[in-house]
């Protein structure tokens, strides 16, 4: 399978990216960035890794990856819909 990033998705990872370089530096932040890649890579060759969690609508499935958990959904043309990426700590159903 493939995988595709929603615009809010790419918004996240760059976000995550600059706020590396400001919190940790280039290299840090970079090191991170290629992890998150490498993850989008696992779930697309591994699509059903997270449990598919019903009680979102639609429902989704939640991969932690560092300090960051990716929500996505299989979508019927075969590819892997990575919705958003967000901090574990975050309250991000509000």
């Amino acid at each position: 399978m493939e995988y595709v990033l929603s615009r809010k998705a790419e918004e996240d990872v760059i976000r995550i990216f600059l706020d590396g370089v400001e919190k940790f530096g280039l290299a840090q932040a970079g090191e991170y960035h290629s992890k998150l890649e490498e993850c989008f890579e696992f779930l697309a060759a591994n699509p059903y890794a997270a449990v598919e969690r019903k009680e979102f609508r639609p429902a989704v499935r939640i991969h932690p990856i560092g300090v960051h958990l990716v929500i996505y959904r299989l979508e019927t043309n075969q590819k892997v819909l990575i919705i958003r990426v967000r901090h574990s700590r975050e309250d991000w159903l509000a």
